[in-house]
C-alpha cells in the first residue's frame, strides 16, 4: 500500500504542478476593427514603439492588451478600458 500511497501522492503534485504552470487564459483576441482597438494601438506606440503583435482584451475586467515588438523584445501594454490610461508593460 505504501507505494500506491506514493504514487497517488506524486501524481496530485504533479496536477497542482500543471496548474500552477498553465494559466487560465482570459484575453481574447480582437481585430482593428473592433471598437476602440485602433485607439488602443495609438495609446500603446505612444508607450512603446515599434509593430504591432496583436490586440486583446481581457475577458474578466475589459482592460486593452496591446502586444508590441521592438528590437526583437515583446512588450504587453495594458491599457485601462473606458479612458485607454496605461496599467503596466509587460516584457519577456
Amino acid at each position: 500500500m505504501g507505494r500506491l500511497a506514493g504514487w497517488l501522492a506524486a501524481l496530485a503534485a504533479g496536477a497542482v504542478l500543471v496548474a500552477w504552470a498553465a494559466p487560465e487564459e482570459d484575453d481574447v483576441r480582437v481585430g482593428t476593427a473592433a471598437p476602440g482597438a485602433l485607439q488602443a494601438i495609438e495609446v500603446a506606440r505612444e508607450v512603446v514603439a515599434g509593430s504591432v503583435v496583436d490586440v486583446a482584451r481581457d475577458s474578466d475586467n475589459g482592460k486593452w492588451e496591446v502586444t508590441i515588438r521592438q528590437d526583437g523584445r515583446e512588450y504587453e501594454v495594458e491599457l485601462a478600458p473606458g479612458d485607454f490610461e496605461l496599467l503596466r508593460v509587460d516584457y519577456d
